[in-house]
Formats: structure tokens, sequence, C-alpha cells
């Protein structure tokens, strides 16, 4: 739900066609003259003047005029695009009281534009404007204690900040205090309560609360579960362009969730996703290539998308493309390639991965035989519930390869691996006559 960090960092200098300036301007007649100059001239999108003029007030000491002088550095308005330029007159700005300004510093310091990444200065400046009652910063602020970035994690703090913001009606504060429920972090767990703000949020269109009510509702978190309601808010926010959301589409119409199974239509939600770079999208149009589900069978085609999210560190990619290498299907076969991919999988703790060590040390898939490696692996495979894990290692005890041989816990591990849909195992069974 809560993304690997959400994408907030935004920088808004609210370059408008019309302006009202005021108190603003200094006193000196010339340096008005110069700002109404400058507004003019961006009213007519004549950028080259207006950064002249905005420019000339800049130097003279303005703080509106730096402002805006920085934001024709950072758009490339009328010149090249710099952000050491952008932020060096933010700086000025900032440090003459402009609000708007040291929001923007604190941007810059925090994403490194234009100056070197130093979090405690964009602390320091995101407070500074929250002071002077700009909101956005308290959601930066908030993130900032919430993620841990530079600073120890503080759920309390972050809880504070993101609850100014959601009270002074920022979609992005209460879609982040619906995480806080969510999660329970510094606040009593509460599905419901996530549901509310992310709804407050979602009203005013912010993707990723539209992305959470439809999970709220796919699982029936805080809310009866309802697919087609889930659906709805996944489609809202896939065409605000997540991504998750069109892998979650394409999986509602893969298992017919809410919606008449179409594994067509679910391949081409996952090309979708993965044309952006979705390493689930680009699994699952794996998986559907390798099956030939809803596509022409490919196992060139299953090859190429389970390495491109393979490349992105998805642990189930990374076992299905070692797989293809084990048995040379729509790639050279190479039992190195196979084992390392294998490991990549493992290392991540992933059941599926840790399976396929396990047979890898049982077959001599890259490395030598070990039988106690082998059940190593498949002990790690089947703690976390994977069939095949718990019928490999129920194999081993029968037979007593790597570990003393049981045929009690054989029988065990078969049941097991049988209530998770293991065909082999429940073969086993039959054949112990259990």
């Amino acid at each position: 739900m809560c993304q690997s960090l959400r994408k907030w960092f935004i920088l808004v200098f609210s370059v408008l066609l019309v302006f009202v300036f005021a108190a603003a301007a200094a006193e000196n007649s010339e340096v008005q003259d110069w700002v109404s100059q400058a507004q003019e001239a961006l009213g007519q999108e004549d950028y080259e003047s207006s950064l002249r003029y905005f420019t000339l007030a800049a130097d003279a000491g303005d703080p509106f005029a730096q402002y805006m002088t920085a934001g024709h550095y950072f758009y490339g308005l009328g010149t090249e695009q710099d952000d050491k330029k952008a932020f060096r007159y933010n700086l000025l700005a900032a440090d003459q009281g402009y609000v708007g300004a040291q929001f923007n510093v604190g941007w810059m310091y925090f994403t490194g534009a234009g100056v070197e990444e130093d979090i405690p200065k964009a602390v320091e400046y995101f407070q500074l404007a929250a002071d002077g009652g700009e909101i956005k910063p308290l959601v930066y602020l908030g993130n900032i204690y919430y993620f841990g970035l530079d600073v120890e994690p503080d759920y309390a703090k972050a809880r504070e900040y993101y609850r100014k913001a959601a009270d002074a009606g920022d979609p992005d504060g209460q879609q982040m205090l619906g995480d806080l429920y969510f999660y329970g972090a510094g606040v009593e767990q509460s599905y419901e309560k996530a549901l509310e703000y992310n709804l407050l949020a979602a009203e005013q269109g912010q993707t990723q609360a539209l992305f959470n009510l439809g999970w709220l509702y796919d699982n029936g978190l805080g809310v009866e579960q309802d697919y087609e309601k889930s659906m709805e808010y996944y489609r809202k926010a896939a065409d605000q362009g997540n991504d998750q959301a069109l892998v979650n589409i394409g999986w509602f119409y893969d298992m017919g969730l809410g919606v008449e199974a179409s594994p067509e239509t679910a391949a081409e939600y996952y090309r979708k996703a993965a044309d952006l770079g979705n390493a689930d999208g680009q699994l699952n149009l794996g998986l559907m290539y390798e099956l030939g589900t809803g596509v022409e069978q490919s196992y060139e085609k299953a090859a190429e998308f389970y390495q491109l999210a393979a490349d992105r560190g998805n642990p189930y990619a990374q076992a299905y493309l070692g797989e293809l290498y084990d048995f040379g299907c729509g790639v050279e076969q190479d039992y190195e390639k196979a084992l390392a991919c294998f490991r990549l999988s493992a290392d991540q703790g992933n059941d599926v991965g840790l399976w396929c060590m396990g047979k890898a040390y049982q077959f001599g898939i890259g490395v030598d035989v070990d039988y106690e490696k082998a059940a190593e692996y498949y002990q790690l495979a089947a703690d976390l519930g994977n069939a095949d894990g718990q019928e490999c290692l129920g194999y081993l005890y029968l037979e007593g390869l790597g570990v003393e041989q049981s045929r009690e816990k054989a029988v065990e591990l078969y049941k097991l691996a049988a209530e998770g849909g293991s065909e082999e195992a429940q073969q086993q069974l039959i054949l112990l006559g259990e």
C-alpha cells in the first residue's frame, strides 16, 4: 500500500500568467517598475523579457523578484534550465522570509537539485515555510520522520505533521495519515480510519488514495469486500498513471474478480503496466507467455519479460528465469546462470527461490550435489508455506537424504504439501497408504 517512497517531490513555483503584486515589491519605484514590466511580459509569455526585468529587481534585493527569477531558471523559461541559479535566487528570497522560496529551498536541499543534498537543511527550511503558513512542507516533514530519512524514524512526529496537513485539507497529508492508520504506525491500527482519510484524499483526486481505496475494497479491510467498487477505484488510479493499479486490474480480469474472466484483457493491462516499467506487470506477462494464457505461447517472450522484472529485483521473476535457464526454454541452457538466478531470488527470502536452490543442491544444477544443503533450503521454503518445498523435503526424509530418515516426518510434510495443492504429494500419500 505504501510504496517505496511516495511521488511527492514536485517543486511548485506557482508561475501564473496573472499576478497580484502588493507588498512583495520594495518601496523603490524603479524596482516596482521592473517587477510590473516583468509581470506584463510574463502574461504575454515573453519569458526572456520577464526574466530580464525580474533579474534586475532580484539583484536589487526584491524577494518576490528573486523567487520569480528562481522559477524562470528552474523551468528554463527564457533561458537554459539551471538548478544552481534557481537555488541561489530561492535562497536569497528565503533568507528574507519569503515563504514560497523557503519551501523551494527545502525541496532543493531534500532532492539535491542545484545543491548538495542535505536533509537537516531541508528540515530547517521546510519548518520555516510551515511556520509561515505553507501546508505542503508539513507533508515533506512528515515523510522525513515517517521514512527515517537521515533521521531516526519518529512516527509520532510524522503523525503530527500529517495531521496538520490533513486538517488543512491537503490530500497528500490525508492519504499519508491514512497510511499511518493502515499500518498502525504511531497510532492505533485502524482500517476504518485508513478508509476515512483515503476517502477524503480521493475526493480531491489524489492518485495513491484512489489506489489505496481499491486495495481496501479488494481485500475487505475496513469495509465489506467489493470487487466492483475496488475495480472502480483501481480504474481511476490507473487513469492517472498508477502502474500498480494497471497490474491489479489485469489480475481481476485474470481471476474473474468482479468482472468476467478474460486472459486477453488481463494480458493487455499487464502489458500496459510492463511498458511503464512495473516489475509485477512484467512478471505476470512473462507467466502468460510461458503458459500461453491470453497470448500466444512463447518461452522467448517469457524469458524477455522475466529478465526485465528480474533486473528490477523481482524475486519471483528471478526464480522463474532461472528455471528457463535450467531447462533451456527460450534461452540457451545454462546451469550456472540458472543457479545465479535462483540465488538472487533466495537471497531475498523468496519461497520459490529457496525451493529452486534446494533443487539445485539436490540435483547438482550448477553446483555439486549436496543433500544437506538441499534439505536446508527446502526447509526454509517449507517454513514459508511453499508446497513444492514441503513435498521435496518430505522426499528427503522418506529416503534419508541429507536428513535422518523418518517416514513419520515425510508423511507430515506430504500432507502439508497436499493441502497446498501439490499433486506429487497427493500421489506419494496414496503410495504410502495414507
